[in-house]
């Protein structure tokens, strides 16, 4: 089975843990975890990705991912990714982020994907996650409630404001629990908007529905991890 690694992951973890030590042993890391996860997997090809530049959600918001600007990279980031690219064969994506073409080589390719990143579990097929050396499957129906769920709690880490920075009223577990019983991406959106129209009732608002969807077409476009080339997310 062919799988894809994200590749970011790697560089900063391996850069930020040899911090003191020489490149070399920085690179000699990078190489080794790589080899780890395609020995661990038995994998036939490994297809390793690392975000470019030019991120399509940088024209949905300007604060995308704002939290995380200016903050350090590791002090061989740049040898690191030469050399991931250069000698391991990974591959830079432009224009989106590396979990966006895990996502779309799970399912248009049936590759597998190796992260630790939670919000790939957004996508659909099989999951690794080597810190817990676990493999674990998710289905399409699974990566909807995860995703819809998502579109409710928002996420911190992306500076994706969700439920709470909208409205002050928190997603709490008896709000997010009916989309477990859910299917029907339809339905989950119908969910997801009226939770959202509720807190704005109970908050005293002033915002309409139409405000409402064009809120949640923005943040489901900054949380979709697209699952086909040039994808963008849009209401059911």
């Amino acid at each position: 089975m062919e799988w894809g690694l994200d590749g970011d992951i790697i560089l900063y973890s391996v850069g930020f843990a040899s911090q003191d030590d020489p490149v070399e042993y920085a690179l000699k890391s990078a190489r080794s975890a790589c080899e780890t996860v395609m020995y661990d997997l038995g994998a036939s090809r490994l297809h390793i990705y690392l975000t470019g530049s030019g991120n399509y959600r940088e024209s949905v918001v300007d604060d995308y991912k704002a939290n995380r600007r200016g903050t350090d990279r590791p002090t061989h980031y740049a040898a690191i990714k030469e050399y991931m690219i250069d000698t391991l064969g990974a591959i830079l994506i432009e224009g989106e982020e590396a979990d966006d073409a895990l996502g779309y080589g799970a399912v248009q390719h049936g590759h597998g994907i190796a992260t630790l990143d939670k919000d790939l579990d957004g996508v659909a097929g099989v999951h690794y996650n080597w810190k817990k050396r676990s493999v674990y499957y998710v289905s399409p129906e699974d990566a909807d409630r995860f995703f819809y769920t998502q579109l409710l709690t928002g996420d911190s880490t992306d500076n994706i404001r969700g439920l709470f920075k909208r409205t002050g009223v928190k997603a709490m577990a008896a709000t997010k629990e009916p989309l477990e019983y859910m299917d029907d991406p339809v339905e989950m959106y119908a969910h997801v908007k009226q939770v959202y129209m509720d807190a704005i009732e109970k908050k005293r608002m002033s915002s309409d529905e139409a405000d409402v969807d064009r809120w949640l077409d923005e943040q489901g476009k900054l949380l979709w991890i697209r699952r086909a080339e040039g994808e963008t997310w849009a209401a059911p």
